[in-house]
Protein backbone atom coordinates (compact mmCIF):
# COMPACT_ATOMS: atom_id res chain seq x y z
CA UNK A 1 0.00 0.00 0.00
CA UNK A 2 1.19 3.61 -1.07
CA UNK A 3 1.72 6.25 1.21
CA UNK A 4 -0.87 8.06 0.29
CA UNK A 5 -3.26 4.90 0.28
CA UNK A 6 -2.08 4.97 3.98
CA UNK A 7 -2.70 8.96 4.41
CA UNK A 8 -6.04 8.77 2.90
CA UNK A 9 -7.15 5.60 5.62
CA UNK A 10 -5.67 7.32 8.85
CA UNK A 11 -7.42 10.57 7.66
CA UNK A 12 -10.60 8.48 7.21
CA UNK A 13 -9.84 6.94 9.86
CA UNK A 14 -9.56 9.57 12.64
CA UNK A 15 -12.09 11.74 11.21
CA UNK A 16 -14.68 8.82 11.65
CA UNK A 17 -13.58 8.30 14.92
CA UNK A 18 -13.85 12.20 16.36
CA UNK A 19 -17.69 11.47 14.83
CA UNK A 20 -18.47 8.85 16.60
CA UNK A 21 -17.05 9.98 19.93
CA UNK A 22 -19.12 12.52 19.45
CA UNK A 23 -22.39 10.54 20.22
CA UNK A 24 -25.01 13.53 19.24
CA UNK A 25 -24.55 16.75 16.65
CA UNK A 26 -25.18 20.33 18.03
CA UNK A 27 -28.61 21.60 18.20
CA UNK A 28 -30.04 24.65 18.29
CA UNK A 29 -33.35 26.12 19.53
CA UNK A 30 -33.92 29.59 18.58
CA UNK A 31 -37.28 30.80 18.41
CA UNK A 32 -40.12 30.28 21.29
CA UNK A 33 -43.33 30.60 22.11
CA UNK A 34 -45.39 32.22 25.11
CA UNK A 35 -45.52 35.39 27.32
CA UNK A 36 -41.82 36.45 25.90
CA UNK A 37 -41.03 37.80 22.60
CA UNK A 38 -40.44 34.80 19.96
CA UNK A 39 -36.79 35.12 20.33
CA UNK A 40 -35.93 36.25 23.87
CA UNK A 41 -33.45 33.04 23.65
CA UNK A 42 -31.57 30.48 22.33
CA UNK A 43 -31.02 27.12 23.99
CA UNK A 44 -27.79 25.05 22.38
CA UNK A 45 -26.94 21.41 23.02
CA UNK A 46 -23.51 20.08 22.77
CA UNK A 47 -22.07 16.51 22.96
CA UNK A 48 -19.64 17.21 25.69
CA UNK A 49 -18.75 13.05 25.94
CA UNK A 50 -20.54 10.11 25.58
CA UNK A 51 -22.46 10.57 29.09
CA UNK A 52 -22.41 14.16 28.85
CA UNK A 53 -24.66 17.13 27.19
CA UNK A 54 -24.05 20.82 27.95
CA UNK A 55 -27.24 22.70 27.76
CA UNK A 56 -26.72 26.47 26.96
CA UNK A 57 -29.87 29.16 27.32
CA UNK A 58 -28.71 32.39 26.30
CA UNK A 59 -31.44 34.88 26.94
CA UNK A 60 -31.46 37.98 25.39
CA UNK A 61 -30.01 40.85 27.02
CA UNK A 62 -29.47 39.65 30.38
CA UNK A 63 -26.68 41.98 30.99
CA UNK A 64 -25.57 43.96 34.52
CA UNK A 65 -26.78 46.12 35.81
CA UNK A 66 -30.13 46.36 33.99
CA UNK A 67 -31.16 42.55 32.31
CA UNK A 68 -34.03 42.09 30.98
CA UNK A 69 -35.17 38.69 30.99
CA UNK A 70 -34.36 35.64 33.98
CA UNK A 71 -35.52 33.01 35.14
CA UNK A 72 -38.86 32.69 37.53
CA UNK A 73 -39.78 30.47 40.48
CA UNK A 74 -43.25 30.57 40.87
CA UNK A 75 -43.88 27.07 42.31
CA UNK A 76 -47.04 25.28 41.32
CA UNK A 77 -47.95 24.70 37.59
CA UNK A 78 -44.32 25.97 36.62
CA UNK A 79 -40.66 25.51 36.92
CA UNK A 80 -38.11 27.72 36.18
CA UNK A 81 -36.52 25.17 33.55
CA UNK A 82 -37.90 21.43 32.00
CA UNK A 83 -37.42 18.85 29.30
CA UNK A 84 -37.71 15.19 28.86
CA UNK A 85 -35.07 12.77 28.19
CA UNK A 86 -35.59 9.40 25.88
CA UNK A 87 -34.72 6.47 27.73
CA UNK A 88 -34.30 6.09 31.83
CA UNK A 89 -33.86 9.29 34.01
CA UNK A 90 -32.27 6.65 36.20
CA UNK A 91 -28.12 7.95 36.96
CA UNK A 92 -29.00 11.74 35.42
CA UNK A 93 -27.39 15.00 37.09
CA UNK A 94 -26.44 18.58 36.55
CA UNK A 95 -23.48 20.10 37.34
CA UNK A 96 -24.21 23.40 36.54
CA UNK A 97 -21.76 26.32 35.15
CA UNK A 98 -24.05 29.43 35.12
CA UNK A 99 -24.97 30.27 37.93
CA UNK A 100 -21.45 28.92 38.99
CA UNK A 101 -22.64 25.95 40.93
CA UNK A 102 -26.16 26.55 40.54
CA UNK A 103 -25.84 29.55 43.31
CA UNK A 104 -27.04 33.07 42.76
CA UNK A 105 -28.11 35.91 45.22
CA UNK A 106 -31.68 34.78 45.95
CA UNK A 107 -31.77 30.89 45.98
CA UNK A 108 -29.67 27.33 44.31
CA UNK A 109 -30.80 25.55 41.08
CA UNK A 110 -31.00 22.06 41.21
CA UNK A 111 -31.92 18.95 38.83
CA UNK A 112 -35.08 17.09 39.59
CA UNK A 113 -36.77 14.20 37.89
CA UNK A 114 -39.98 15.32 39.30
CA UNK A 115 -41.61 18.57 39.25
CA UNK A 116 -41.40 19.14 35.72
CA UNK A 117 -44.80 21.21 35.03
CA UNK A 118 -45.08 23.71 32.69
CA UNK A 119 -48.68 25.06 31.93
CA UNK A 120 -49.78 25.27 29.58
CA UNK A 121 -47.28 23.19 27.46
CA UNK A 122 -47.54 19.95 29.65
CA UNK A 123 -45.62 18.25 31.89
CA UNK A 124 -41.63 17.40 31.57
CA UNK A 125 -39.64 14.27 32.99
CA UNK A 126 -37.13 16.47 34.19
CA UNK A 127 -37.28 20.23 35.92
CA UNK A 128 -34.93 22.63 37.09
CA UNK A 129 -36.24 23.95 40.42
CA UNK A 130 -34.60 26.46 42.49
CA UNK A 131 -35.11 27.52 46.28
CA UNK A 132 -35.89 31.08 45.84
CA UNK A 133 -39.04 32.16 46.38
CA UNK A 134 -41.78 33.23 44.25
CA UNK A 135 -41.46 36.08 42.08
CA UNK A 136 -39.70 38.39 40.22
CA UNK A 137 -38.03 39.98 43.08
CA UNK A 138 -36.53 36.65 43.50
CA UNK A 139 -35.33 35.73 40.17
CA UNK A 140 -31.70 34.76 38.36
CA UNK A 141 -31.14 37.66 35.51
CA UNK A 142 -28.69 35.69 33.66
CA UNK A 143 -28.10 32.82 31.14
CA UNK A 144 -28.44 29.74 32.18
CA UNK A 145 -26.01 26.93 31.64
CA UNK A 146 -25.32 23.34 33.04
CA UNK A 147 -23.81 20.00 32.33
CA UNK A 148 -26.47 16.89 32.15
CA UNK A 149 -25.18 13.33 32.54
CA UNK A 150 -26.54 10.06 32.48
CA UNK A 151 -24.06 7.11 33.85
CA UNK A 152 -25.65 4.79 31.32
CA UNK A 153 -24.97 7.61 28.43
CA UNK A 154 -26.52 10.79 27.08
CA UNK A 155 -26.87 12.27 23.36
CA UNK A 156 -28.30 15.16 22.25
CA UNK A 157 -30.46 13.46 20.31
CA UNK A 158 -31.98 11.86 23.75
CA UNK A 159 -33.61 15.50 24.46
CA UNK A 160 -36.98 14.91 22.99
CA UNK A 161 -40.56 16.88 22.99
CA UNK A 162 -42.82 15.84 25.74
CA UNK A 163 -45.24 14.97 23.49
CA UNK A 164 -45.31 11.26 24.79
CA UNK A 165 -45.35 12.41 28.38
CA UNK A 166 -48.70 15.02 28.05
CA UNK A 167 -50.02 14.61 24.37
CA UNK A 168 -52.95 16.88 25.10
CA UNK A 169 -51.24 20.46 26.17
CA UNK A 170 -50.20 22.99 24.07
CA UNK A 171 -47.31 21.78 23.30
CA UNK A 172 -45.17 19.45 22.58
CA UNK A 173 -42.48 21.39 23.06
CA UNK A 174 -38.29 20.53 23.69
CA UNK A 175 -37.80 22.45 27.03
CA UNK A 176 -39.79 25.22 28.44
CA UNK A 177 -38.85 27.68 30.62
CA UNK A 178 -40.99 30.25 33.25
CA UNK A 179 -39.35 33.63 32.31
CA UNK A 180 -39.80 37.42 33.40
CA UNK A 181 -39.38 40.52 31.97
CA UNK A 182 -38.44 42.28 35.13
CA UNK A 183 -41.82 43.78 35.61
CA UNK A 184 -45.32 42.16 35.60
CA UNK A 185 -45.09 39.87 32.71
CA UNK A 186 -44.10 36.27 34.05
CA UNK A 187 -44.59 33.17 32.59
CA UNK A 188 -43.78 30.13 30.67
CA UNK A 189 -41.87 30.33 27.40
CA UNK A 190 -41.78 27.20 25.59
CA UNK A 191 -39.25 26.37 22.22
CA UNK A 192 -41.05 23.76 19.26
CA UNK A 193 -38.18 23.49 17.01
CA UNK A 194 -35.06 22.53 16.60
CA UNK A 195 -32.79 23.45 13.56
CA UNK A 196 -31.30 20.29 11.64
CA UNK A 197 -27.33 19.40 13.03
CA UNK A 198 -24.87 22.28 12.39
CA UNK A 199 -23.09 22.11 8.95
CA UNK A 200 -19.69 21.83 10.56
CA UNK A 201 -20.72 18.09 11.92
CA UNK A 202 -22.40 17.00 8.40
CA UNK A 203 -19.23 18.17 6.79
CA UNK A 204 -16.82 16.28 8.87
CA UNK A 205 -18.44 13.22 7.86
CA UNK A 206 -18.63 13.90 4.41
CA UNK A 207 -15.10 14.01 4.83
CA UNK A 208 -15.18 11.13 6.64
CA UNK A 209 -16.24 9.27 3.59
CA UNK A 210 -15.02 10.68 1.17
CA UNK A 211 -11.63 9.79 2.15
CA UNK A 212 -12.59 6.16 2.61
CA UNK A 213 -13.89 5.83 -0.53
CA UNK A 214 -11.00 7.19 -2.49
CA UNK A 215 -8.91 4.60 -0.48
CA UNK A 216 -11.23 1.95 -1.75
CA UNK A 217 -11.13 3.34 -5.68
CA UNK A 218 -7.55 3.31 -5.80
CA UNK A 219 -7.08 0.01 -3.84
CA UNK A 220 -8.94 -1.25 -6.68
CA UNK A 221 -7.19 -0.30 -9.31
Amino acid sequence: MSRVHHAVLAVGSLLLSAASALAGPTYTFTTSEGVQPSNVGTITLTQVNSTTVDVLVDLADTDLPLPRYGFLNTGGPHTPFAFTLAGTEIGVSATFIQPAGGNYAFGIFSLSTGNGDATPYGSYGISINSTAGNGTSNAYFGDLEFNVTRTSGLSTDDFISNAAIDPGSSGPAYFAADLTDGRSNTGSQAWKTRTVPEPGMLALLSLAFAGIGLWRRRKLN
